[in-house]
């Protein structure tokens, strides 16, 4: 936990005022992080990634339709969708739903999220991408990994910088697939309160894009769903990810000299085996749908 604290007060000093930027943290419910983000974040708003729930959750009940139902809750974004799914859950196995209970729902479950951050994500796939981009670098010496990492990041600014330049609308491409919707009334009526911004499914409130109700409505009204989009899926704000850039530097061959002592490296001992490269995988691990 002292290690995790420890760089949760680094962080803490970039991330200035969280509380008014709405930031939120997702993990894979390491129980030292839990602790520690809640002292030095107090009140933030913390996920846990339900792919990691869903593998503890595996290694005791191995029963599709429970880890059927175990997803059901967490895409549920409604509190009644997540008591009806739970209910389901306790009357096929009471142990488990006993252990979903333990956990806050908040974390877990898109139906008590809060709406401040604008994200519905359930898992940290962003992580997983990252960590599978940088697989062969891990394995280098820290400032190799360093700079590939840094070079990594540049050239995906650079790329995303390219693609957004002649984009047209308000919205970016990523968040236009969603002007087309199909209303199929599922699974019972909605209200929606435009001059609120808001549906009773609550998607719209959850993700700052535009439900299928609220769309219908909107088609109704004769307004573009992108005009009632959350400020932070915008161009702009696309734009303002991409509006910096990482300087490039010129090879460590010509780096200035320090005048200290060089660190001295470790002793060097022998692996018995190779780095291992991939994470472990259980042998009934299945894929996220």
């Amino acid at each position: 936990m002292e290690n995790w604290r420890w760089f949760l007060e680094l962080l803490h000093e970039d991330l200035g005022d969280y509380k008014q930027h709405g930031w939120c943290f997702i993990s894979d419910m390491q129980k030292g992080l839990i602790h520690a983000v809640q002292d030095v974040f107090p009140n933030v708003h913390h996920r846990f990634c339900v792919w990691h729930l869903w593998r503890n959750f595996n290694k005791q009940w191995k029963d599709n339709q429970l880890r059927g139902l175990l997803w059901e809750c967490a895409r549920s974004t409604t509190q009644e969708g997540f008591v009806e799914g739970m209910k389901k859950l306790e009357k096929l196995n009471k142990d488990a739903w006993s252990y979903l209970c333990k956990w806050p729902k908040n974390s877990w479950s898109r139906a008590f999220f809060s709406i401040a951050p604008k994200m519905d994500n359930i898992c940290n796939n962003a992580c997983e991408v990252f960590n599978s981009r940088i697989k062969d670098p891990r394995a280098k010496p820290i400032i190799t990994l360093l700079e590939e990492v840094r070079m990594y990041i540049m050239r995906s600014i650079a790329r995303n910088k390219v693609k957004l330049r002649n984009n047209d609308g308000i919205l970016p491409p990523i968040q236009r697939n969603y002007e087309i919707f199909e209303v199929h009334g599922w699974p019972t009526n909605m209200a929606v309160d435009l001059g609120k911004r808001s549906c009773t499914c609550d998607f719209w409130q959850l993700s700052g894009m535009p439900c299928v109700h609220a769309c219908a409505a909107l088609a109704r009204a004769g307004r573009r769903p992108d005009e009632f989009c959350h400020s932070w899926l915008t161009m702009e704000a696309y734009n303002n990810t991409y509006g910096f850039h990482i300087n490039p530097i010129p090879g460590q061959a010509l780096w200035e000299k320090s005048p200290y002592n060089r660190p001295q490296a470790p002793k060097f001992k022998k692996k018995p085996r190779p780095i291992k490269k991939k994470r472990r995988k259980d042998a009934d691990e299945e894929p996220i749908m």
